[in-house]
């Protein structure tokens, strides 16, 4: 009887090991992957998305919940973009990156709906893009903008404008992140798996301990 306890017990103290190496397992798995969903997202914007506009603002500003990431002060990879009704574009082609918030300066045209089309780059250095409407309101007397068939270059840094893609609502350079991510989380979970076989072998191999017969 003594024995069979004994046999009891020690399965006991298995079967627990056995749940707190995978809890471990499943703890660390979660915790590598959660660096992969921390991209900046926008907290407020001007104008606000589907509002309507009655008064030219002095700047349009994306603010996302983290700073930006804007290396040597270059506004590299961000870009900002007010297109008409009309196809046209609207804004100067230069973008002012300050902490979380990106921002230009534009003259809209006629009244009617207009598209906002936006890139950052986020504090983790992941490129995030998306699109949304408003409704422009000219108020009386206003003079509309012709806009331009092509999206601006901005007169102080070349090129640069030009050179930003065309956003199309989602992440952009999301495939080259989630297989870098995928990699560092695969080879996390082979190196907890590890350790929780070796655990596990070090649990059975312990010796029973000796019966009293014995």
């Amino acid at each position: 009887m003594r024995s069979a306890d004994r046999t009891r017990r020690r399965a006991g103290r298995l079967g627990a090991a056995s749940a707190a190496a995978l809890a471990i397992a499943g703890g660390a798995v979660l915790g590598l992957a959660a660096p992969a969903s921390a991209h900046n997202y926008v907290v407020s914007a001007t104008p606000a998305a589907d509002s309507t506009l009655t008064s030219l603002p002095k700047t349009f500003a994306i603010t996302t919940n983290d700073r930006l990431l804007d290396i040597g002060d270059t506004d590299s990879g961000f870009a900002y973009r007010i297109v008409g009704p009309d196809g046209k574009y609207f804004e100067d082609g230069c973008v002012d990156v300050e902490g979380p918030t990106m921002s230009t300066a534009a003259a809209l045209g006629d009244s009617g709906k207009y598209t906002v089309e936006w890139q950052i780059i986020s504090a983790d250095g992941h490129t995030v893009s998306d699109s949304y409407d408003f409704t422009w309101d000219a108020p009386a007397g206003f003079s509309p903008a012709a806009g331009s068939a092509e999206p601006p270059t901005c007169a102080s840094d070349g090129a640069s404008s030009s050179a930003a893609a065309t956003t199309t609502g989602t992440e952009s350079g999301e495939s080259s992140s989630t297989a870098s991510d995928a990699l560092w989380i695969g080879a996390g979970g082979i190196v907890v798996v590890a350790a929780v076989v070796a655990v596990l072998l070090l649990v059975r191999r312990r010796p029973a301990p000796a019966s009293d017969e014995d």
